[in-house]
């Protein structure tokens, strides 16, 4: 269907109306904040959900919104309606793992798609995302940090990622089962809306453990890239990229930011500010390849990512992945994939394709 611009929408009434009426807030029993303040409303989001985002707000109007929610462990969970058509501008969550279930309509837009919104989505790890949510029924949004959500998927296959869980898709990243996910999620919400007391501890523990596995359902098919084993340059936990100076997290981010751009070395430890030596020197430590290797390497996982999605495999060509993973000689690219994956880019994109 057409999709009005997200700033049509603010311009005019919003969303259609939802048909019927709305449904109990599902965490009505943990008020955060009932609010004409769009600042008010807005950090009493983000202090559950750590996104930090921006309102847009239609002129002449006002919110008249609620958030209710906790912290659950290590997910923060909140729902939130603005009682006004809002635009809400979302930055990229880079670390962390931001779940939004819409409880009505919802116009989003990400990295140049666009769509109404019905189902449980992801916000994307690299761009970011705006969203014109139902003024009334509002979202539902989960959150919990990247490194929590890579301990539970290392438990469950009971080896170590491959990589960091990085949420990064040419698709909108719509969940996988959206509806059990979004059915576990509001059961979940609704014993802990019920009451203001704190649950106890073997509740807490149940439900933690019943949202996390939903949401790793959900994600699973955004997560191929992180799963598998581990290259034989890092060391085998996902953490290990994560460690040493800012400036070599900061070096990783930059690399998997702008994997179809051309980079060197110099571009980036000029980028984060050391010099190309003390580059190679962190690396070497912290990591045990140089910046070139995990680069190419990164590139490669993206690559295969693409010619293993089903959703995308006959608009793809090995061409056009080599394009949009950075490498500009296909016979090069070529052959570090078979080096590294044991088989052609074509043989790849022809087994998903069939």
């Amino acid at each position: 269907m057409m999709v009005s611009t997200l700033e049509e929408i603010l311009m005019h009434d919003g969303l259609p109306p939802l048909a019927g009426p709305v449904q109990d807030r599902p965490l009505g029993g943990r008020p955060l904040a009932e609010t004409h303040s769009p600042r008010e409303i807005r950090d009493a989001v983000d202090a559950l959900t750590h996104e930090h985002h921006q309102l847009a707000l239609r002129e002449g109007h006002s919110v008249n919104g609620t958030a209710d929610g906790l912290q659950l462990g290590p997910l923060g969970l909140v729902h939130v309606a603005y009682g006004a058509p809002v635009i809400v501008d979302s930055p990229p969550s880079g670390r962390q793992v931001v779940i939004v279930l819409p409880l009505g309509p919802m116009a989003v837009h990400s990295n140049g798609h666009q769509w109404i919104a019905r189902e449980p989505f992801a916000l994307s790890s690299w761009h970011g995302t705006k969203m014109a949510p139902d003024p009334r029924a509002g979202a539902l949004v989960g959150s919990a940090a990247a490194d929590v959500v890579e301990d539970y998927v290392e438990r469950l296959l009971s080896k170590p990622l491959r990589l960091p869980i990085a949420l990064a898709s040419e698709v909108p990243l719509k969940l996988a089962s959206p509806r059990l996910v979004e059915a576990a999620w509001l059961e979940a919400c609704g014993v802990l809306g019920s009451s203001s007391e704190r649950p106890d501890e073997l509740t807490v523990t149940a439900l933690v453990s019943s949202l996390l596995s939903t949401m790793v359902l959900g994600l699973a098919p955004l997560l191929s890239a992180s799963i598998g084993p581990s290259p034989h340059t890092l060391e085998s936990s996902p953490k290990a990229l994560w460690r040493g100076p800012g400036y070599l997290i900061a070096a990783r981010n930059l690399m998997q930011a702008h994997l179809a751009e051309s980079l060197s070395v110099d571009d980036i430890a000029s980028a984060v500010g050391v010099s190309s030596r003390q580059l190679h020197a962190a690396f070497a430590e912290h990591l045990g390849t140089s910046p070139a290797q995990l680069l190419r390497d990164m590139r490669l996982d993206r690559a295969r990512s693409l010619l293993l999605d089903r959703r995308l495999a006959d608009r793809l060509t090995v061409a056009t992945v080599a394009a949009r993973t950075g490498f500009s000689h296909l016979g090069r690219f070529a052959a570090y994939y078979i080096e590294k994956f044991g088989e052609a880019p074509s043989a790849t994109l022809s087994r998903t394709r069939h």
